[in-house]
């Protein structure tokens, strides 16, 4: 009889209370400054060791560009003799949705990782080890909420947030999204990272930023991109919801807030300017992303 070592951990979606694009850094990448919270939307990741290296293939995502797949490998390159890794996901966070669950698989992989082999790459080396993978993944080896500055890998932990939240999920897509909204920045959309610091200030006095700095720098191009989305927040502010904003690169959009949920509840069915959302109801999360080790025999 074998056995084999799993993990189980939970990778939970995100949404950005805010995000502003201060402008180009020297390195080429965009000075960003965010809020970023997790909520309870998650997938579920499991990692094992003791068998042959194996993986799920996901819909719509090329196997080179999956990133649990590169963080794995990247993990082994990183700890030496570490065993070969077994992984399977169920999906639950839409794909290519501004809700960071691509960014989320990849940090649950490395902590389910680094649980397999006792912990053996420090803290500090697991942060590196996420931001060369991606700038989002190194804020969920930490959370639930935190100030994004830099490429967003310069994180400030912030007081938890509990809160009602709703997504909005459009059924278009967007090539190359991220790379193409970033092409279409242009000054008019650029801020000094007041709001965000002010959505901070909020988020650690236990309140929600106010709507005013729930902007975000990728509304103005994914409007030009995507039918609806201009439609979408005038349905909002209509219904009463006083509190929504555009997480991340989009093109999901959240209502948080007991208030604000209760309106989107109460007008939505009623209202045909929301038919073309799937409607996902969630809260935020209180508490890190947490491997949970198990044996299983063959």
């Amino acid at each position: 009889m074998t056995s084999r070592q799993v993990v189980t951990i939970e990778a939970p979606a995100k949404i950005n209370l805010g995000l502003e694009i201060l402008g180009k850094r020297p390195d080429g990448f965009h000075e960003i400054r965010t809020v970023l919270v997790m909520l309870e939307l998650a997938d579920t990741l499991w990692v094992s060791s003791g068998g042959p290296p194996s993986g799920t293939e996901l819909p719509d995502i090329p196997a080179e560009t999956n990133l649990v797949t590169a963080a794995l490998a990247a993990f082994r390159q990183a700890v030496p003799g570490s065993p070969e890794l077994g992984w399977s996901i169920e999906k639950r966070i839409p794909v290519a949705a501004g809700l960071g669950g691509a960014s989320s698989n990849a940090a649950a992989a490395l902590l389910a990782a680094n649980e397999l082999v006792g912990n053996a790459l420090p803290r500090e080396a697991m942060f590196d080890l996420a931001g060369s993978l991606g700038s989002d993944i190194t804020f969920f080896l930490g959370g639930p909420a935190a100030l994004a500055s830099g490429r967003g890998t310069e994180l400030e932990s912030l007081s938890p947030v509990d809160q009602p939240v709703t997504l909005l999920l459009p059924g278009s897509s967007i090539p190359a999204k991220t790379r193409t909204l970033y092409s279409m920045i242009n000054p008019v959309d650029m801020t000094d990272g007041l709001r965000s610091g002010r959505s901070r200030r909020a988020v650690d006095d236990h309140s929600i930023p106010a709507m005013s700095d729930l902007t975000n720098a990728f509304s103005r191009p994914l409007s030009i991109l995507v039918p609806g989305v201009l439609e979408l927040q005038r349905a909002l502010a209509d219904s009463g919801v006083d509190r929504f904003g555009l997480s991340g690169a989009g093109p999901t959009h959240y209502v948080i807030g007991g208030d604000a949920c209760d309106a989107l509840s109460a007008r939505a069915p009623e209202d045909r300017r929301f038919d073309m959302f799937e409607i996902i109801p969630t809260r935020t999360r209180l508490t890190p992303l947490i491997p949970h080790s198990s044996t299983e025999r063959a």
